[in-house]
């Protein structure tokens, strides 16, 4: 499994754990043909793609890498308990301060917007970041085994 992969995954398991009277899912691969399931509504994740800074080193690449994530609320009610205000409220608190896997900053919330009524359902999108490093895969060279090994104290 891929670092984004791995993200994606453990950030729709804390929501699903956080909020279960919501159904947590992917965001659709064909969003005009998206149809809501769920009684009350979904939270649906998306990857936004992410941003490398240069390489901190000469031999190796090693790249401080910012990943982009958002969270799409898709409610049938907007206001009240229960509502999509409310959600959004509750989405925030489950995740901003969380630390993802392979991650080395907590999840940050970057905007949030009104994305619209479609059929009857309101739409919010929650954008969050975090931060990692790209480290190259270095395929290693065979080198000589190492078959034995003495240890000394030295004072």
């Amino acid at each position: 499994m891929t670092v984004t992969v791995a993200l994606i995954d453990a950030l729709r398991a804390r929501l699903q754990a956080a909020l279960p009277n919501v159904v947590c899912e992917y965001f659709p691969e064909d969003p005009k043909n998206y149809r809501l399931n769920h009684p009350v509504g979904a939270l649906l994740i998306s990857y936004r793609g992410s941003v490398f800074e240069p390489t901190q080193d000469e031999f190796y690449i090693a790249q401080p890498r910012s990943i982009r994530l958002s969270i799409t609320v898709v409610l049938k009610q907007l206001n009240g308990r229960g509502g999509a205000i409310e959600m959004l409220d509750q989405v925030r608190s489950a995740v901003i301060g969380w630390k993802p896997p392979h991650c080395n900053k907590k999840l940050f919330s970057e905007r949030e917007k009104f994305l619209g009524t479609i059929a009857g359902l309101w739409q919010y999108a929650l954008d969050v970041g975090t931060e990692t490093i790209q480290v190259e895969d270095v395929d290693t060279e065979d080198g000589p085994l190492l078959h034995n090994t003495s240890f000394e104290e030295q004072d």
